[in-house]
Formats: structure tokens, sequence, C-alpha cells
């Protein structure tokens, strides 16, 4: 039996919806989740180009992984679960996308300065605007992106981030160390510029 979806479109009328591969449902979560599920992609990509992509073909697996989601009961507890499952389908797309052609590929920052030895501490003229440090962090190569990305701003553990990427620990740290340093350059010459 389908369901109609109510017309408040909660999260779990959506998921259902979708478990019975209702269009409108899917449209209706696409359009919910675009904003959250495109800054995660972007992390994983090159170019805008490349996040949407990544974004689309995340929202595939999405919809083919949805009739395994498990609502649990309360909205709150729901919405906590399913971003949470939604981010690391979209994590894995990216990474994955990049496998395919034989590259690992991460990107973003928000709080990333903060974890890199002598950039802890900003003041307001200093900060890049974030778009630009996106951009930034565009320019590492595909191995140091994902490693970066994945330490620094999602929090794997580099035995995680090896596995994801088939590469060794020590190549997940090296990636690290020489992603930071690349972008303290980068930085460096950024600031350079502004002055």
């Amino acid at each position: 039996m389908r369901i109609a979806l109510s017309t408040d479109h909660s999260l779990y009328d959506l998921i259902l919806g979708c478990k019975q591969d209702m269009p409108v449902a899917q449209k209706l979560l696409y359009e919910r989740f675009f904003g959250f599920g495109l800054s995660i992609c972007l992390r994983y990509a090159k170019n805008n180009d490349e996040a949407m992509e990544i974004l689309n073909d995340g929202f595939v697996r999405v919809f083919r992984s949805i009739p395994g989601f498990i609502a649990p009961a309360g909205q709150e507890a729901l919405s906590r679960l399913f971003m949470s499952w939604f981010k690391k389908i979209m994590i894995n797309t990216g990474i994955n996308y990049f496998k395919a052609l034989n590259k690992a590929s991460a990107i973003h920052v928000a709080e990333t300065l903060d974890h890199m030895d002598g950039y802890g501490k900003h003041n307001d003229s200093d900060q890049l605007a974030y778009e630009d440090l996106v951009k930034l962090i565009q320019k590492l190569s595909p191995a140091y992106r994902n490693t970066f990305c994945l330490y620094v701003i999602d929090g794997y553990r580099h035995e995680e981030i090896a596995g994801m990427m088939g590469i060794s620990i020590g190549a997940s740290k090296s990636n690290l160390l020489k992603a930071r340093k690349n972008l303290r350059k980068m930085l460096e010459i950024t600031n350079a510029e502004k002055v």
C-alpha cells in the first residue's frame, strides 16, 4: 500500500515514500538534502562539476540503499541518524569516484586551520573566506586532499583512511603531512599577495 505524502513532508514520510520508489518523495528528499550533500561532495572534488557528479551518484546510492535504512522512533533521532547515514554514503561515493579514475581525492575546510601547526590562531583579517579555503584545498593532489579531509574534517583515523583508500597507514600519515605542508605554502603565498 502506497502512502500519501503529508503536507508538511516530514523526513519520516519522505523516507517511507523513497522506500516505496515514489518519485515525488525522491525529488523532495533530494531538494531537502541537496545543500548538505553538496557541501560534503565539494570536499572530495576538484571543482563544482565533479562535486555535482559525486552528489548525483551519491543520491542514486541513497535511493538504492534506503530500503535497508531502519528509521528510529522520534523525529530528532531520525534526523541525526539519517544525516549521519547520508553523510557516510556521500563520503564513500566521493572516495569511490576517484578510485574509479585511479585517483584518491578529497577537499574541504572549515576548522582546518585550527588543526594545522602554526595556524591555530588567526585574527579576522588573516582568515580566508570559506570559498577561498576550498579553492586552496582543491589545488592539492587527489591523494593529499582525500587524506587531509578524511582526517582533519571528517575525523577518521589513519587506519580507517588506509582501508578506505587502499593505502598503507604510513602512506596515510605521509599524505597528511605533505598536505599540511603544501597548504601552509599556499596560505603563505595567499597572505603575502594580500599585503
